[in-house]
């Protein structure tokens, strides 16, 4: 029963020695190593001295570290470090003196109050790492600024037309897409300067290595790009990424203290920038493009006839996309009223009411693309061909007329002998007629009659 007993009690002593090994062994192998650094401080033995501001000392849970040294390494997980901070009165300074505020790795910390003299902060193993510059200031009031920065991120592309050193106005009230990728290039109350970099445009101080200038004009609301040393480039394309601050925004968050007798104010700053990823064609120099040129498929050189025709339609071979709305008849700009359009490829179809306001003729049709192109051909304005053969009616009968009132007036043959001649050369159809039926009469009577007595013959020879 006694060895039970023994053999029970060792069994739970092991149980809880290897329960406490690993968590004692967990603990001593996670460590929280920091490197002090007291910035702007003389070491003393025992304690750092900063000028006019404050003396500092090292404690160990409760122990002072006297062998205090720049860059020492301390473990904030092997025990509980603390400062104990004493404020030095600056003499120097008529009138009451400011309070200190302990700066560590730029940010600043409030220190508890011990008594009127003496001041303790804790270096929280949570709160620290790595190298810690540790220095005092003396001002009323801190700030701890928190910086975020917000991006807007844009692309632009485009042609920037700087032909025969021409200005180019980037004008900030709009916001189109090329005039936003400019804008970030450009800055309202500075000129600046740019320089081709690989493919893309990287801002230089050294005006002869340059490629654009860009002069800012706040008041204007306006900034003018024109370009530098080009020498006989026709044209040049940049494209790349660029990125400009355009502002920051401050939102105060908390406080640390009472800020009457100099706490700490916490703030969050918002940094703005834009992000353009962007590709540019500069033309220097002015290229005679020339047009494309569309063809008719349909309707080219047709003839339109006045209150007979029905509409002029005409077929482009261009996609109907790049149709601007642009017809031009004779060179004059065709009101869109007056046409139709439609895709398939381009359908152009002159209505009626337009047509018959324009002249009898030949006249030209023009038709314009985005992409410089465009399709022209002749049509013909005619009227119906009754009307035409009136009017050639209307001249014969006028030339008649005129050969009459021609004639001599001493004329040797009278009206009498031209009746006659008349009457002679031209019978009447109906006595032609009566004349060929009685001579056919007699043709048939003769006929008859040779038929009977050529019979009559031949009987008799037949009786003798």
């Amino acid at each position: 029963m006694v060895k039970t007993k023994t053999l029970s009690i060792m069994l739970i002593l092991c149980l809880l020695v290897s329960l406490i090994i690993p968590i004692t062994t967990v603990y001593a192998e996670s460590k929280n190593e920091v490197t002090l650094n007291f910035k702007g401080g003389t070491i003393h033995d025992g304690y750092v001295e900063y000028s006019k501001k404050a003396k500092l000392q090292l404690f160990k849970g409760d122990d002072l570290v006297t062998d205090i040294s720049n860059n020492m390494v301390i473990d904030l997980n092997e025990a509980e470090y603390k400062f104990v901070i004493e404020e030095i009165e600056d003499k120097s300074v008529v009138g009451a003196n400011t309070s200190i505020k302990l700066k560590i790795n730029n940010w600043y910390y409030p220190i508890i109050a011990i008594n009127e003299t003496k001041s303790t902060f804790k270096l929280d193993s949570s709160k620290f790492n790595g190298k810690l510059d540790i220095e005092f200031e003396r001002r009323n009031t801190a700030f701890n600024t928190t910086v975020k920065n917000i991006y807007d991120d844009i692309s632009s592309k485009g042609v920037i037309d700087l032909t025969n050193g021409k200005e180019y106005v980037i004008d900030f009230s709009k916001t189109d897409e090329l005039t936003e990728g400019l804008k970030s290039f450009a800055d309202l109350d500075k000129t600046l300067y740019y320089q081709k970099f690989n493919e893309s445009l990287l801002v230089t101080d050294n005006e002869n290595e340059a490629v654009i200038k860009i002069v800012g004009n706040r008041s204007e609301n306006k900034a003018i790009l024109t370009a530098v040393n080009v020498g006989t480039k026709k044209s040049e394309v940049f494209k790349g990424f660029h990125m400009q601050y355009t502002g920051s925004k401050l939102s105060y968050d908390d406080l640390d203290g009472d800020i009457a007798s100099g706490g700490i104010v916490r703030e969050t700053r918002y940094d703005y920038y834009t992000r353009c990823t962007y590709e540019f064609t500069f033309q220097y120099v002015k290229e005679e493009v020339s047009p494309k040129e569309y063809k008719f498929t349909e309707g080219a050189n047709q003839t339109y006839t006045i209150d007979e025709s029905k509409n002029a339609t005409f077929r482009i071979d261009a996609d109907y996309s790049l149709f601007t709305n642009k017809v031009y008849v004779d060179n004059k700009l065709v009101d869109s009223t007056n046409y139709d359009s439609k895709s398939g490829s381009t359908v152009i179809t002159l209505k009626d009411e337009y047509l018959k306001t324009l002249s009898v003729g030949e006249h030209t049709l023009k038709v314009a693309f985005s992409d410089n192109g465009e399709a022209i051909t002749k049509f013909t304005i005619k009227e119906k061909q009754q009307n035409e053969t009136q009017e050639d009616n209307k001249n014969t009968e006028n030339t008649g007329n005129t050969e009459k009132e021609e004639q001599p007036e001493n004329n040797n043959v009278t009206n009498n002998d031209a009746q006659k001649d008349n009457t002679n050369t031209n019978p009447k159809t109906g006595d032609n007629v009566i004349v060929y039926a009685v001579l056919f009469a007699i043709a048939i009577l003769g006929i008859v009659t040779l038929v009977i007595i050529n019979n009559k013959k031949s009987k008799k020879e037949r009786k003798h």
